[in-house]
């Protein structure tokens, strides 16, 4: 089984039956092909005009996309991004709020947004922030057992479980200390510059036992770095470009972002409940 073959299986198992039904445009009969070949799902989806219906489910009516899954969307919206940029000799990127820069870097940034693994990846983690977990764990310390809250985009209280679970679970703490740096950056950098002050990061800092040279900079950066840094510790799972130049998956969330979650108009960013 070849890698494509591979990734297209995970895209299966992620996808209901909604989901195929939607890609088929409403022929039942066809989604049992799709289930058994589920390489015809990367092709579907890299057709416009099939991603383009899938982000217009149900087009501007309360309750769009609650008839397919968070993945489904996603991977819609990575492809479609990735494939729009294909060509171009630049790709804006923010530089601001409301405030986007053309990059003239538009062949390396197609090239990573294109690669299957790195859709795999970018639809996955967008997924999973669907529904942010949170919750306590109990710690016991010098005065008893107490209570340690965390949540999935609270990156202190986060990094705070790495002395809170055993060895062998904190790989996936770091995995998602990564998963939520980049999230943050690319989806929520205005939250993320307001949340992540300098008594943050310096809680961020002694959780995680980083020295961050970005850590007094750009908090955008900081993040960047935090997400390579804590996807080094993870191992298998995240792809080495991603690993090594987490800036092309930001700047892909970022575009997503920009297009499908909070698109932009002339006057800026719609206001919410529009």
């Amino acid at each position: 089984m070849d890698e494509r073959e591979t990734i297209a299986r995970r895209y299966g198992e992620h996808l209901t039956d909604r989901d195929l039904l939607t890609l088929a445009r409403g022929r039942a009969d066809q989604v049992p092909a799709l289930r058994r070949a589920p390489a015809l799902v990367l092709d579907l989806l890299d057709r416009p005009g099939v991603a383009d219906a899938v982000l217009a489910a149900q087009g501007e009516k309360e309750g769009r996309f609650s008839y397919v899954s968070p993945f489904l969307v996603f991977a819609a919206a990575v492809h479609r991004v990735g494939n729009s940029i294909v060509g171009s000799v630049h790709v804006t990127d923010r530089a601001g709020p409301r405030s986007r820069v053309p990059v003239f870097d538009g062949p390396v940034l197609a090239a990573f947004a294109t690669e299957p693994r790195h859709r795999l990846f970018l639809a996955e983690l967008l997924a999973s922030y669907a529904r942010v977990a949170s919750g306590v764990v109990w710690r016991r310390g010098e005065q008893g057992w107490r209570r340690q809250r965390w949540d999935e985009l609270d990156l202190p209280r986060l990094a705070a479980l790495l002395d809170a679970v055993p060895a062998g679970q904190q790989p996936g703490v770091w995995r998602r200390i990564g998963d939520g740096a980049l999230f943050l950056a690319g989806v929520f950098p205005e939250y993320a510059e307001r949340s992540l002050g300098l008594v943050e990061v310096a809680r961020l800092q002694r959780a995680t036992g980083l020295q961050l040279s970005s850590a007094e900079g750009d908090v955008g950066e900081l993040l960047e770095e935090l997400a390579s840094r804590a996807y080094e510790r993870v191992g298998a799972g995240v792809p080495r470009a991603v690993v090594g130049t987490p800036r092309l998956a930001r700047r892909v969330l970022t575009l997503v972002a920009d297009r499908y979650l909070f698109p932009m108009t002339d006057e800026g960013f719609l206001p919410p409940g529009r």
